[in-house]
């Protein structure tokens, strides 16, 4: 499945590439989990990659898509569990992987110098793997639960249509198909470019 989800992504993503008043990026991502993320996992992942895609309908208005992949695990060391008479002892380690799938709306300010601000809302769906092993045992759901993302950032112009991007993000993924809600925040920094 995720190898289907990035080939699709990627395939969309080099289509889009041959049409006029674009802008793509391609970041890694630091994931910082809150939230109920942060109940399963203690630790920042970094381990994530975004690409994104900004189709221009006016000065500074963009319509596109943002997709990516975050991975959250965590050791959490020797755990005991208690339900009712059955008793689960063993070494617990959670996992995430989530792979965002979001129509974006963005709007890039004033691009006259070398920096230009952006602020971007992403809505959509996101792919979640979450598991929990304890000992030989391993618990697991996925599904695809609504998700939001508001972002911040800065492209900065290196040469020609070509610059680096920083941002900050925020991936609000709702509960849905029996997965909690996990939610998280995103540092990202890569590449940007534009034709």
């Amino acid at each position: 499945m995720r190898r289907s989800i990035i080939t699709a992504s990627l395939l969309l993503f080099f289509a889009l590439s041959a049409s006029a008043q674009n802008k793509f990026a391609l970041t890694y991502s630091i994931g910082f989990p809150t939230g109920e993320t942060s109940d399963y996992f203690n630790s920042t992942s970094w381990r994530g990659v975004n690409i994104d895609y900004h189709y221009f309908l006016e000065d500074g208005f963009a319509i596109g898509f943002s997709t990516g992949w975050q991975v959250f695990n965590d050791n959490l060391g020797y755990v005991t569990e208690t339900s009712g008479t059955e008793t689960l002892s063993g070494y617990r380690y959670n996992y995430l992987n989530s792979f965002p799938l979001l129509v974006t709306g963005s709007y890039f300010f004033d691009a006259s110098g070398e920096l230009t601000p952006f602020a971007s809302v992403g809505v959509g769906l996101v792919y979640n793997e979450f598991s929990q092993d304890t000992g030989l045992l391993r618990d697991e759901g996925t599904g695809w639960p609504f998700a939001v993302r508001p972002e911040i950032g800065l492209d900065y112009e290196v040469s020609y249509n070509v610059g680096i991007r920083a941002s900050f993000r925020y991936n609000y993924v709702a509960s849905g198909d029996e997965l909690p809600s996990l939610p998280y925040f995103a540092f990202n920094l890569g590449f940007v470019w534009s034709n």
